[in-house]
């Protein structure tokens, strides 16, 4: 009994919740003009259904005309009738014409806001819905923020979802750990030397038989460079070895089924003795090659002894080549070395990257973030999502896993850590390079903006008019009703006088 009684007092508070819900205007009008921005926002065409020309009517009526009844009583207390006295005007804004014209321009602005809002939503969404999707995954990339915690610690629990340090080194292996430094500048033009060194010291668990530190700088001195960014030292700590590709023993290796650029390379025999290769860029942007991570790292294999010109440190027949077998972006000479040397880590620094005119001249941004993975395709492709750039649209990425070098369908990557959307951090391009980012703008976005901003300022405009002028109006009538009730009460006293 006490169990039925209890019930009932439930349904009872329920219906009078109900009742209460259902005889609040304000808030049915509201929730109406909400769920006709979400519908319509969402897919415009949804406008032309019955649902939603209800919806917008009761929202309208609800929400709308309360509060020009709100605002009239507000300027009626305030005074503020009184302020306007042009008699044309008056008309004109408190007829039923401007009614209309509300009623139009409100329907106007929750238009043009909604395909606003429908501009928003579609950005992304293609990219961050496949995230989720089930199905074989061929390949596991880490995703992590550093915050306060040591490098080291942040690395090896990076690692722990690839399957641990001893998944990719075995005992005794011969480890080349390939930081990118384009010249001797400080980070982030160049590699952090703690990350190296966090990652030399996980390595040495695996007891190697050797480290190399290795490098070919592009711009100038590689041991110079490695001095002045306090290489040496991480060296010394490590009982790492520090290479300069540049230079030393040279042997000609294959391009793996060929290549598109080169189908050899002549390389520095460290390159091809190492059993396992290691790549630690930093997260920037390319003026040439869109964006430079994992596998343009390897552009930094190539000894300047050959690659470079005459007097130039740079690599530039690199470059030269390519453009002579328009190869754009560098898309077959970054996949060439990399299936002439294949990468077996990636860990992409992104704690501190580089977003505009980079590799060199860009601008420096935070992310906070180190992004870890065995395959290089699918490392770089997560990355270049975080950094906000469409993987399908860099062709390094592209081509690589045309050529097998790992996947680029986001369908097919496990993200563990965070999740790219937890991650991302649209980066700015390098000047021209527009097309190539995930968010782009919809064409007419800024005039749909400007139009929109009109239509508020006019509704606006016109419900606060109408708000004084109708007060104005009401206080005029009822100043005239006050007069002709005087006049009327004077008449009967003198009819009927006293007594």
């Amino acid at each position: 009994m006490r169990l039925v009684s209890s019930l009932n007092k439930v349904v009872i508070v329920f219906k009078q919740f109900a009742n209460k819900l259902a005889s609040n205007t304000y808030l049915i009008g509201f929730l109406s003009l909400l769920w006709f921005i979400y519908r319509s926002g969402t897919k415009p065409s949804r406008i032309t259904y019955p649902c939603q020309r209800a919806a917008l009517v009761t929202s309208y009526n609800f929400l709308i005309v309360p509060v020009i009844c709100f605002l009239t009583r507000c300027f009626e207390k305030l005074g503020l009738g009184k302020l306007v006295s042009a008699n044309r005007l008056k008309k004109a804004l408190t007829g039923r014409k401007i009614r209309v014209v509300l009623v139009i321009l409100v329907s106007l602005s929750v238009l043009s806001l909604s395909i606003l809002v429908y501009f928003e939503m579609v950005s992304n969404i293609p990219y961050f819905g496949q995230e989720t999707s089930s199905g074989e995954k061929l390949a596991t990339v880490a995703i992590l923020r550093v915050g306060e915690r040591n490098i080291e610690e942040v690395l090896e629990e990076a690692l722990s979802y690839l399957g641990g340090i001893e998944n990719i080194v075995p005992e005794g292996a011969k480890v080349l750990i390939k930081p990118n430094l384009v010249d001797g500048s400080p980070p982030p033009t160049t590699t952090p030397p703690d990350i190296v060194e966090a990652l030399a010291n996980i390595v040495n668990k695996r007891n190697p038989s050797v480290i190399w530190i290795a490098e070919g700088s592009s711009d100038g001195n590689t041991m110079v460079d490695f001095r002045k960014l306090g290489y040496f030292e991480v060296a010394n700590r490590t009982g790492a070895i520090l290479v300069d590709l540049n230079y030393g023993e040279l042997v000609e290796v294959p391009v793996e089924d060929g290549g598109i650029v080169y189908n050899k390379f002549v390389l520095n025999k460290i390159v091809t003795e190492a059993d396992v290769f290691i790549s630690v860029p930093v997260m920037k942007t390319h003026y040439l090659a869109i964006v430079t991570l994992g596998m343009k790292n390897l552009i930094g294999i190539a000894p300047g002894a050959v690659y470079a010109r005459p007097g130039w440190a740079a690599k530039w027949k690199l470059h030269e080549e390519a453009e002579r077998k328009n190869d754009l972006y560098l898309g077959g000479v970054i996949t060439d070395l990399c299936k002439a040397r294949r990468i077996d880590l990636t860990v992409i620094d992104g704690r501190i990257g580089m977003e505009g005119y980079g590799p060199q001249w860009g601008t420096p941004v935070k992310t906070d973030l180190i992004i870890v993975g065995k395959d290089p395709v699918a490392t770089d492709a997560v990355a270049s999502l975080v950094m906000g750039f469409d993987p399908e649209k860099i062709l390094s990425i592209k081509i690589g896993s045309q050529r097998g070098l790992g996947t680029s369908d986001l369908s097919k990557i496990e993200i563990k850590g965070l999740s790219i959307k937890e991650a991302f951090h649209q980066f700015k391009c390098a000047p021209g390079h527009e097309a190539f980012q995930l968010k782009t703008q919809p064409q007419g976005k800024a005039l749909v903006m400007l139009i929109t901003i009109i239509l508020l300022i006019s509704t606006v405009f016109l419900v606060i008019a109408n708000a004084i002028l109708s007060t104005e109006h009401n206080h005029i009538n009822r100043k005239d009703y006050n007069f002709k009730h005087q006049k009327h009460a004077i008449k009967f006293n003198e009819n009927n006088p006293a007594g």
